[in-house]
């Protein structure tokens, strides 16, 4: 501050600062000299105190002076000038003063305190929008986390609204079904050593090599009819003929007959003709044969149906009824399917009365030629497979061991467009192992589908013990309270059996936020096709063999991700074919080079399928909290690799 500056300042009317405070230069023999004002830490306090209000801003309470920031901030420093104080402040860093604190001069309004210098507590406006800016995006970043912890659950304009927990019903007929495919010999031996374990638990065996028992120890033979008491197993030979013949199938894939429509072809063809039951022969087994007649079969001939056709027909009769269910919107999962009652659907607004299914689930076991692991395949809507599924993947990674085991969902919510044999019943789930070739049974193989099977009987057996359990305990404690009425002990409830649903209380332990990942399957486009695929292109003299072979960069990596670009397919004058993105950016691959797949019946092609998740709870696909729902590809019948 110059002298002129200093002298004038000196010579206003003190009201802003007090005398006492303020040495003049021009006494005390000090004129060509420039005193700094040194302020203590009394004067500081007293010089704020003396303060109009103009000077502090109006606000008075946010503002303190200058001098009194630059005190705070260093104990040895000090203010030579308002001038050289004013410069300092004003090269230096708005951190370098305590609360963000910034120089601002202001005019007085009074006219005794003409000029004044402040300072604004709690930074300047560029400072204070900084801080706004990051508490916003904090407050967004938690609102995503909340979000994420909740993830929103898929929506569906057929969902039932169910009025009964679909945990609440006890499963009890299970069926175990081998040979859909007739060359496929893993599910065959694993339904003819149930049936073995059958005759060693009634004791019509005479063979002693197993124990009744050992449901605790994986590397024990289990007997499923003593490990699982409260389960009613059944086996079915889905396909004896095939079997027979090592063939996949006759005449078409049996897999792929069950639909209500192809259900309904083989009915008006039968029934049209006075045939009332596929199965009219009273001495046949449906579950271990073909029991249908020539004259049925002569039938189907004529209308120019196949073998599979007549055979579902069968199965139908003997799991379901499905093809009554023609009207049912519901899925399986919904109340209706599960309890039979306690459902109404949103698009009827009323009651569906068809009868439930004989079968409460249906178990098909399925070999691949591909390097799938074990694959639990369920369809969506399923509340009940869908915990299932879970259990059985935990309990076949940390029990036995494995730890390639995925869970596949098919996007068919309804039952009557399922065209799989495990759509018969109430529940279906299909379990999918490999790598084997066609017409092998490998020991290793055939662990890992008990492994699976095993883990599913035990999952629906601790569920039926639980709502014993919870109904025992219901009515013990009814009967209690009429006796009692007032005179309850707490420590009565001790004795009583546990009421917690501990299998659903393990899942939500291993699943705490409900969701489960999972492959979602592409939806099927083309005849015969279970899920979407990747068609290749055939040769023009024999449809079941590929014009294209499949790229070795792709071969046994099933539910690895492919790229648009990445090679696909070779020809046969070498050239490579790369993936074109028809069923998106990015993809999974399963059954890569499945030896059933070569056939136009079952669908050629790669199956494509995208990560996914579902809620265990509802069985239902799980919306990304991304900013919606991706929207779903689809693929055109003609638009393949041919």
């Amino acid at each position: 501050m110059t002298k002129r500056a200093l002298r004038k300042l000196v010579q206003t009317k003190r009201r802003c600062i007090p005398r006492p405070l303020l040495r003049h230069p021009h006494r005390h023999g000090h004129r060509h000299r420039r005193h700094p004002f040194v302020f203590g830490a009394a004067a500081i306090s007293l010089l704020a105190t003396a303060l109009p209000s103009c000077a502090l801003g109006g606000g008075g309470g946010n503002l303190i002076p200058l001098a009194f920031a630059a005190s705070a901030s260093s104990s040895s420093s000090s203010v030579g000038s308002f001038g050289s104080s004013r410069r300092r402040s004003s090269s230096s860093s708005a951190s370098s003063l305590p609360f963000g604190i910034s120089s601002k001069r202001s005019i007085c309004n009074s006219r005794s305190a003409p000029v004044m210098m402040t300072i604004r507590g709690g930074g300047d406006a560029e400072q204070q929008r900084l801080q706004q800016q990051q508490q916003q995006q904090q407050q967004q970043q938690r609102q995503q986390q909340q979000q994420q912890a909740k993830p929103k659950q898929r929506q569906y304009p057929h969902a039932p609204i169910a009025t009964v927990s679909p945990f609440s019903r006890p499963v009890k007929k299970v069926v175990v079904v081998g040979g859909t495919h007739g060359n496929e010999y893993t599910g065959v031996w694993c339904i003819k050593s149930i049936e073995r374990q059958r005759e060693l638990f009634d004791g019509t065996s005479s063979s002693s090599s197993s124990s009744p028992s050992s449901q605790g120890d994986p590397a024990q033979p289990v007997n499923v009819f003593a490990s699982f008491p409260s389960l009613d197993v059944d086996t079915l030979l889905a396909n004896p003929v095939a079997h027979m013949q090592n063939k996949r199938f006759v005449e078409a894939d049996l897999n792929r007959e069950f639909s209500i429509d192809r259900l309904k072809r083989v009915a008006a063809v039968l029934d049209g003709n006075g045939n009332d039951d596929a199965a009219s022969a009273s001495s046949c087994d449906v579950a271990t044969e073909f029991c249908s007649t020539d004259e049925e079969r002569n039938l189907m001939l004529g209308a120019s149906l196949p073998h599979e056709a007549l055979r579902a027909r069968e199965i139908e009769a003997l799991l379901g009824p499905k093809i009554l269910a023609e009207s049912n919107t519901l899925s399986s999962s919904s109340s209706h399917d599960v309890d039979g009652n306690s459902v109404v659907p949103e698009d009827e607004g009323e009651e569906d009365t068809n009868p439930a299914p004989l079968a409460d689930i249906v178990i098909d076991l399925h070999t691949t030629t591909c390097n799938m692991g074990i694959s639990l395949i369920i369809p969506e809507g399923d509340a009940l497979m869908s915990a299932a599924a879970a259990y059985v993947m935990h309990s076949c990674r940390a029990k036995y061991g494995y730890p390639h085991v995925q869970i596949l969902m098919h996007a068919l919510p309804k039952r009557k467009h399922r065209m799989n044999l495990s759509s018969c019943g109430r529940h279906g789930f299909t379990v999918e192992v490999g790598p084997v070739p066609q017409g092998v049974l490998r020991h290793d193989v055939v662990e890992k589908t008990e492994a699976a099977l095993h883990s599913l009987l035990e999952f629906l057996h601790l569920r039926n013990l639980e709502l014993e359990n919870e109904k025992d305990a219901q009515t013990r404690e009814k009967d209690e309270g009429a006796s009692r009425h007032s005179n309850v002990v707490e420590g009565d409830a001790t004795d009583s059996p546990p009421t917690t649903t501990t299998v659903l209380d393990r899942l939500r332990r291993l699943h705490p936020g409900g969701t489960v990942p999972c492959y979602r399957s592409a939806p099927a486009v083309r005849p015969g096709e279970l899920s979407g695929k990747i068609s290749w292109p055939t040769d023009p003299t024999n449809p079941n063999f590929p014009a294209v072979v499949v790229h070795k960069s792709v071969q046994d990596r099933d539910f690895e991700p492919l790229r648009v670009g990445d090679p696909l397919f070779l020809s046969l004058d070498g050239k490579v074919i790369p993936y074109d993105g028809s069923h998106g950016e990015e993809v999974h691959l399963i059954f890569v080079n499945e030896g059933g797949y070569y056939y136009a019946s079952s669908g050629t092609g790669i199956g494509v399928a995208v990560k996914s998740q579902f809620d265990w709870e509802t069985g239902w696909f799980v919306i990304e909290e991304d900013g919606g729902e991706s929207e779903e590809v689809v693929v055109d019948e003609e638009d393949s690799y041919e």
